[in-house]
């Protein structure tokens, strides 16, 4: 009985260690469309910059934003926006050139993503095979170790953290 629990508890395991790459995709491609909603609001405010001619204060709501996603360019945006009389036409490059800078970032990361989606679902399909083994195995009646079971688990959370690495996507 303890066997049983044990054999579900790391089968369980084995399915949350497999799904850690994916789950991290999904989480940069949740980063990276808040990221292009944060470009297209320096668009649109660069945009009212230059017909208004007169330097006009970032919505702080879209500034908080940046900040959260950690855009290391911000400073130089925040730094110009922070000048003591700063000339709207160089305050409305800056929004356009951190707006294409973030567009061609998120470009480039949404291409790798697409790219490293086949082997992040190959090695989720690998990383399942064991533990579908195994559990095929005590339905037949053999009874796996749990040693052996440990072991199972040390090795599958090595090589999801390996698939981790590789597949991970960072602009």
């Amino acid at each position: 009985m303890v066997l049983d629990v044990a054999l579900i508890a790391a089968c369980s395991l084995i399915a949350g260690l497999a799904a850690l790459p994916a789950l991290q995709a999904v989480h940069r491609r949740r980063a990276s469309r808040e990221c292009s909603d944060v470009a297209s609001g320096l668009i649109d405010y660069a945009g009212v910059v230059r017909r208004g001619q007169r330097g006009l204060p970032l919505d702080e709501a879209l500034l908080a934003r940046a900040r959260q996603l950690r855009i290391p360019e911000v400073v130089t945006f925040e730094f110009a926006q922070h000048l003591a009389r700063p000339d709207p036409q160089l305050l409305a490059d800056t929004a356009q050139r951190l707006a294409l800078r973030l567009k061609r970032r998120v470009a480039f990361e949404r291409k790798m993503l697409a790219r490293t989606a086949p082997g992040r679902r190959r090695g989720a399909i690998a990383a399942a095979v064991p533990a579908i083994a195994i559990f095929s195995l005590r339905m037949v009646g053999v009874v796996t170790p749990l040693p052996a079971l440990t072991l199972l688990i040390a090795v599958e959370a090595f090589g999801c953290w390996l698939l981790w690495r590789v597949s991970r996507v960072e602009v």
